[in-house]
């Protein structure tokens, strides 16, 4: 019987430097090279999570973005995309801005460049999410002015950061229209703030980690997260396992509870089912 392992990144894969730690590279990789199955579904972008990935042996695709795209690391090429509808996603980034709140829009063009449009940065979560990024080379960020995208770029998401107070209006607005997937949680780096990215329907991790499934021919899946746009794929994963320090409504919806981030869960629940098959 075929299982299909898939973790999440922040707050589960990586430790608390977000970083991959030797025991969980080393880990991993021994899990792969004796023939097992493994992947990553993260919110982050191949920009930012191949760096971090970069030590590990993976052979199957990757769900990046929360589901907008499905990634092969190993030919380099973008599967499957689910992309927000032109006018709508610039429609959801000016009812934001109505609010109050600064989005952060994301595209690709036609010549798969990836871009992150951004008007300032206003509180320490944005400060630190792009501060992170720009220290680890990531040349996708543009100041700008007006959102106004040139022809050939597509939108991937929407993200607007803020407290839970300032985006939860906003929230409750953008979950009833349709052709749109909100992803609403915490910031785990950054205590007291939230992001609320919207996306195509079909961008969760729920979608992407099927896709995966069905792409691969897996009879099972076993997933690891620890925050809640890790809930979708948690409804539909055979086994579902929380970290320690994963938010509570995960903890709740999982299978078990493994040791946290910081400790190596995945890797350790790796070792003692590498044991005992």
């Amino acid at each position: 019987m075929t299982t299909l392992f898939v973790s999440d990144l922040d707050g589960t894969l990586l430790d608390e430097r977000q970083r991959l730690s030797e025991e969980t590279i080393r880990t991993v990789n021994a899990w792969i090279a004796e023939g097992g199955s493994f992947s990553v579904a993260t919110a982050r972008s191949w920009d930012s999570a191949g760096r971090l990935l970069e030590p590990l042996d993976l052979r199957l695709p990757v769900v990046l973005m929360n589901g907008v795209f499905l990634y092969d690391p190993v030919e380099r090429d973008y599967i499957a995309a689910n992309l927000l509808e032109r006018e709508l996603a610039l429609d959801v980034a000016a009812g934001l801005e109505q609010l109050g709140l600064r989005p952060f829009v994301y595209t690709v063009n036609g010549k798969g460049e990836f871009k992150i449009y951004y008007k300032g940065l206003f509180n320490p979560s944005e400060s630190n999410y792009v501060t992170d990024r720009l220290n680890n080379g990531d040349e996708r960020f543009r100041l700008v002015e007006s959102f106004r995208l040139p022809p050939d770029e597509r939108v991937m998401e929407i993200n607007a950061i803020g407290t839970e107070e300032e985006l939860t209006e906003a929230y409750a607005r953008l979950r009833e229209r349709p052709g749109l997937q909100c992803h609403f949680g915490p910031d785990i780096y950054t205590p007291g703030y939230c992001w609320l990215e919207t996306n195509h329907p079909n961008a969760t991790k729920r979608d992407g980690v099927l896709q995966l499934k069905r792409l691969l021919g897996a009879e099972r899946v076993v997933c690891f997260g620890d925050n809640l746009n890790d809930l979708p794929m948690f409804e539909i994963a055979d086994e579902a396992y929380a970290m320690a320090n994963a938010h509570e409504a995960v903890k709740q919806a999982a299978s078990g509870v493994l040791a946290s981030n910081a400790e190596h869960g995945v890797a350790r629940f790796l070792r003692q089912r590498s044991t005992a098959g």
